[in-house]
């Protein structure tokens, strides 16, 4: 008799291990669904698609949307979801003239002794692809080679998430802003008020928020098609940041508006004969600071 309830049990557990691997898959081709068409697809498209009904899809849609892979947008309407990673194809396109602005870290060490970053988005994060800091300036504690969910903490990571959408921005903060010192901003409209002051300013600081003692400023870098490339900051200790604030985001926000103009002026070097120089220097002006 035992051994009959431990057979059954197998069965049931092998039946319920065979359903969640077919909806694993089931929710993985809706995945690939929702990429392959980034326009968005429809819940009746997915059942079709799938061979399921539309309850199903309705189900799967809806899940994906839960765990933030994917919105539901007006008019029954479900597209990716999209967070960091819509940064990521401006700087993937403009990868040789990275290799270009890295220079700017250089310069910016120059210009204020303190210890400069370069970061770019990609997949979903912020890499720091350059730095500069002579011996004896202490490096950000904890800070690594990328940025993911401190970028609330950290100027840097404050201009990345000031340029994306309200609903990409609104992803990021649902999943939980993360206290790394009584300095950091929690609460979503704190932080949000805090964004647009980044937008309006062109720059973005952060005062012992990520940990105690270090301070950042840091400002965009764009394209001449005004899409974000890099992120370019810096860090050093509270005492100065509050004795040199003004100075070292003038210096930021210079060397990185520098760095803009550049790549309009490359850009208009390449450009074709029926452009002239003259317009390519009256739209290089008209590039606001975001």
């Amino acid at each position: 008799m035992k051994s009959d309830s431990v057979r059954a049990l197998a069965r049931a557990s092998g039946v319920a291990s065979s359903r969640s691997l077919t909806t694993a898959r089931s929710v993985l081709r809706v995945l690939s669904l929702l990429i392959e068409r980034p326009d968005g697809v429809r819940a009746n498209e997915v059942a079709q698609a799938l061979g399921k009904s539309v309850s199903t899809a309705y189900y799967l849609l809806t899940s994906l949307c839960e765990e933030g892979f994917a919105v539901h947008e007006s008019k029954g309407m479900y597209r990716p979801a999209r967070g960091l990673e819509e940064l990521s194809s401006a700087a993937e396109e403009t990868s040789a003239l990275h290799e270009g602005i890295e220079a700017t870290v250089d310069q910016l060490f120059a210009a204020t002794r303190k210890r400069s970053y370069l970061g770019v988005v990609r997949a979903r994060r912020i890499e720091i692809v350059a730095f500069h800091g002579r011996q004896g300036v202490p490096r950000m504690p904890g800070l690594g080679s990328e940025i993911r969910d401190s970028a609330h903490a950290l100027a840097m990571g404050k201009v990345v998430l000031s340029l994306l959408r309200p609903r990409a921005r609104t992803h990021y903060m649902a999943r939980g802003l993360k206290a790394f010192t009584p300095e950091t901003i929690i609460d979503p409209d704190q932080l949000e008020a805090d964004l647009e002051r980044v937008r309006r300013q062109g720059f973005a600081v952060d005062r012992e928020e990520f940990d105690e003692n270090f301070c950042c400023v840091a400002a965009p870098i764009f394209d001449d098609h005004r899409r974000f490339v890099a992120a370019l900051g810096l860090s050093t200790t509270r005492h100065v940041f509050d004795a040199e604030r003004d100075r070292l985001s003038e210096s930021v926000i210079e060397i990185a508006q520098a760095a803009t103009a550049a790549a309009t002026e490359q850009t208009a070097m390449r450009a074709p004969a029926g452009r002239t120089r003259s317009q390519a220097a009256r739209r290089q002006r008209l590039i606001p600071v975001a």
